[in-house]
């Protein structure tokens, strides 16, 4: 019995003093870890020191070119950069100002009169993004983000002015305005198509194929005697 309990009482002792040292290593090993990591922050300190001035040198300073206007330019001018007189654009500022107006102005923001003039820009050119922000003086990121409102905009006053003939007084006037012109009788409207090159989507790029072997979509377009459209199908 009592060998039984020295034996129980090394063992006991034997099993504390190997904890003990497996308490002990492991503490080496983590102090070596720390050392480690701290001699490693240590090396790479001096070089995000390096890099610092380096990155702060490649960031450019913004730009901000001026704002495109009206402002100075002959009537001739304008139609040929807008397809559009002055009187034309104003008209159609004052129709669609309040829609595109920001909900918060501040010195850089971007006014309606810009956005206007740099989207009529690229209509009339047939040009890209990139070239109807260079006109306006902004950014394409800029143009892009504004440029599907200003459409939007545009095409809601379609009804307003694109409207065939529907009272039997402006059928009247169309008529005798048609006749005084040829001499041919109860005209309504001439109709004439053409085809408008474009970028057919992939997905969908056989529908836009015609004749020629290239890209389009057929407009049809119908005009009074006065030469105003009366009527658009794309």
């Amino acid at each position: 019995m009592g060998q039984t309990h020295l034996y129980l009482i090394r063992t006991h002792r034997t099993n504390n003093r190997a904890a003990e040292q497996q308490q002990g290593d492991m503490e080496v090993l983590f102090l070596q870890r720390a050392r480690r990591r701290r001699a490693l922050q240590q090396q790479q300190q001096p070089q995000q020191q390096q890099q610092g001035p380096q990155r702060q040198r490649r960031r450019q300073e913004r730009i901000f070119r001026p704002r495109t206007t009206l402002h100075g330019l002959r009537e001739r001018d304008i139609i040929q950069r807008y397809r559009l007189n002055w009187q034309a654009i104003q008209q159609l500022l004052t129709n669609i100002e309040q829609q595109l107006a920001p909900t918060l102005v501040t010195p850089r923001t971007i006014p309606t009169e810009t956005k206007l003039l740099a989207v009529l820009h690229m209509l009339a050119s047939g040009s890209f993004q990139t070239t109807g922000a260079l006109v306006g003086g902004i950014s394409q990121p800029s143009f892009s983000a504004f440029l599907p409102k200003v459409l939007d905009a545009i095409i809601g006053l379609t009804p307003r002015h694109i409207c065939f003939p529907n009272t039997l007084q402006k059928q009247q006037e169309t008529k005798q305005g048609f006749y005084a012109i040829s001499g041919f009788p109860h005209v309504l409207g001439a109709i004439d198509c053409t085809h408008v090159r474009l970028v057919p989507p992939a997905a969908s790029e056989h529908l836009y194929r015609n004749r020629k072997h290239t890209h389009s979509i057929n407009v049809q377009a119908i005009v009074d005697h006065q030469g105003l459209i009366s009527n658009i199908v794309a």
